[in-house]
């Protein structure tokens, strides 16, 4: 048997050893992806800033250096700037009222019942549900001749709206749609951090006669610290980067009043030809939400308690 296996071990030839170790080393295992990142992800954003630089008439193929001008050119418009502030109210209210009531409901939710368990499925059913399907839905829903919204408002004596067609609630449409489309991953997020806290923390909190209030605050939202802190960083990138609801829906309409700076690129882009300044408007996305993601992890990540 042993001389079977040195036999064995002398058929394989130095080339073997070679690629064999080669394959176990981590940086090959990692090269595939590394390379995709740098050509996917990497070489873009760099590429995009040298053509913020420009004025790029892709039709010629013709690139002419014009410095700041692309940049000097977006904080002077107004709609842009407009832009910039509709991007900030709808990051805002996505953040903390769409978190808040996330928390809300997966605190009230976090039973394991049938009924519980059923609304907690149906609730996460928009996720998986495409986008283009929602805002269809909600279009129909607030259609105001026939829409379903309009008939329930009268029932309650209220005036009948516009919804995403008025320019005074359109924006506030588009974010009670997003913020109902992300409600059930938030919630179900909310749930499983709830879970990992420990149950001598809450019996403990009744011995020292805690209430409701007192232990949601004090136990309940910092042993949830880590699990608040991924949905707020999930939460702000995808703000941001919004395309597809103001797409289908409102078109940054009406009166630019919905524009957010994702759909404003692609105005800009492939709308009005104008790539230099669209990718300078994407290169300052890219900054805020770098600055912002850096500030909720090195601000934040100091008020969480991981244990």
């Amino acid at each position: 048997m042993q001389m079977s296996e040195k036999f064995e071990l002398k058929q394989h030839s130095k080339a073997y050893y070679f690629f064999n170790g080669l394959c176990k080393n981590p940086y090959v295992l990692i090269a595939p992806a590394l390379f995709f990142c740098l050509a996917l992800t990497i070489y873009p954003m760099f590429y995009g800033g040298f053509i913020s630089f420009h004025k790029w008439n892709i039709l010629t193929g013709d690139i002419k250096f014009v410095g700041w001008k692309n940049y000097e050119y977006l904080f002077r418009s107004e709609d842009f700037l407009k832009t910039m502030r509709n991007t900030l109210i709808y990051m805002l209210v996505t953040v903390f009222v769409g978190l808040s009531i996330k928390v809300v409901l997966g605190v009230f939710l976090n039973k394991k019942t049938f009924e519980h368990n059923m609304v907690q499925t149906v609730m996460f059913t928009p996720h998986i549900i495409s986008t283009v399907s929602i805002a269809v839905i909600f279009m129909w829903l607030m259609n105001p001749d026939s829409g379903v919204f309009n008939f329930l408002l009268e029932l309650v004596g209220l005036p009948r709206s516009n919804w995403h067609l008025s320019k005074d609630t359109a924006l506030g449409s588009v974010l009670f749609v997003e913020i109902w489309r992300t409600c059930g991953y938030g919630v179900l997020m909310v749930i499983a951090g709830m879970r990992s806290i420990p149950e001598y923390l809450f019996e403990a909190a009744k011995l020292d006669k805690s209430g409701p209030i007192n232990t949601f605050f004090h136990i309940t939202i910092p042993m949830l610290s880590p699990t608040l802190l991924f949905l707020v960083v999930t939460t702000t990138t995808q703000s941001f980067t919004t395309f597809d609801t103001i797409k289908l829906m409102t078109n940054g309409g009406p009166d630019n009043s919905t524009n957010l700076i994702a759909y404003y690129v692609y105005q800009q882009g492939m709308m009005f030809m104008q790539y230099g300044r669209a990718m300078a408007a994407a290169m300052i996305l890219l900054l805020f939400t770098a600055v912002l993601s850096a500030i909720n992890f090195f601000v934040l990540d100091k008020r969480v308690h991981y244990q």
